[in-house]
């Protein structure tokens, strides 16, 4: 057998494929370096991605509060105690239901004497990225009347904080007269019942004046609950997850040890029956957002001028 020939042979081959392999190969490792630093702007810079991907929406910077159109300028509450109007601190938690926070808003237009601050979980603000006519983008939702500002965890400390600067839950806290927070995912129910605060929704909740000695009602302006400050939650889940016994344990501390009936600060509006997003059918859903909205006209005690 004539090994050389063989060897040669095979030498030739090599010197015709190698460098079309090297080809494949570099372009494998630039495309995994490409994949590589996607994720990583996905992941830290998302807005920027919105930006490439023809997804125009405008920093919150820009669209929504009169804080925040200047980060520079810190939101403090004692600026807005003599406005008059009844403040609504409206937030969401990672939900599906989160796309009926613009249908409360709309439904509140009608109202002269409200201001509303809206904060989102960073789950939640997936919802509300302009996906539809019923998902519109935060800079459409900043715009709609009302709306006084949206606040999410980037917000707590867009800058860094020195000693006199406010803290924003803290502020959020004293500025609100109610906090109503439609949809509260199972994931953050059992952060509220825990007391954990990771988040800037969560804050505000740990920071709540749960005793009603600290933040006195303003001229003019009566508390939802006898003189008293609260919070209004929605819980919105999987039918699994609502039946689950976690939930029920987190649930009797809101409904029972914090409710408003037995001096707590915590009203509860149960979720109902329904198919939910994801396809099962029980409960779990969401309390029906024109009702929601009718316990916040309540609680506020809300009147449109044409009513009188």
């Amino acid at each position: 057998m004539d090994y050389s020939m063989r060897f040669s042979d095979i030498a030739e081959a090599l010197e015709e494929v190698l460098p079309k392999a090297l080809h494949i190969a570099i372009f494998l490792v630039i495309l995994t370096l490409i994949q590589t630093i996607a994720q990583v702007f996905k992941r830290n810079y998302p807005r920027l991605i919105e930006l490439f991907a023809g997804k125009h929406h405008l920093p919150l910077a820009d669209t929504s509060s009169f804080a925040q159109r200047n980060p520079s300028t810190s939101f403090r509450a004692a600026d807005h105690v003599s406005d008059g109007k009844h403040h609504l601190l409206l937030a969401a938690t990672g939900s599906v239901a989160t796309i009926k926070i613009p249908n409360i808003v709309g439904a509140l237009a009608k109202y002269d004497n409200v201001s509303i601050i809206i904060l989102l979980t960073e789950s939640s603000s997936n919802f509300l990225q302009g996906q539809s006519g019923e998902q519109p983008s935060l800079a459409q939702i900043g715009n709609m009347k009302n709306v006084d500002g949206i606040y999410r965890d980037e917000d707590e400390w867009r800058k860094p904080w020195v000693r006199g600067d406010s803290i924003l839950h803290i502020e959020l806290r004293r500025w609100a007269d109610l906090m109503v927070i439609a949809p509260l995912s199972a994931n953050c129910l059992a952060k509220m019942a825990q007391g954990l605060s990771d988040n800037l929704v969560m804050s505000v909740v740990r920071a709540w004046d749960a005793t009603g000695m600290l933040d006195p009602a303003r001229p003019g302006v009566p508390l939802p609950y006898s003189g008293k400050k609260g919070i209004m939650v929605a819980p919105a889940m999987n039918t699994a997850m609502w039946h689950h016994p976690l939930t029920a344990e987190h649930m009797k501390r809101l409904k029972s040890d914090w409710a408003i009936d037995n001096g707590g600060w915590i009203e509860v509006l149960d979720p109902i029956q329904k198919e939910i997003a994801c396809g099962d059918t029980g409960a779990g859903g969401m309390h029906e957002w024109k009702s929601i909205v009718a316990s916040i006209e309540m609680r506020l005690r809300l009147h449109s001028s044409k009513e009188g």
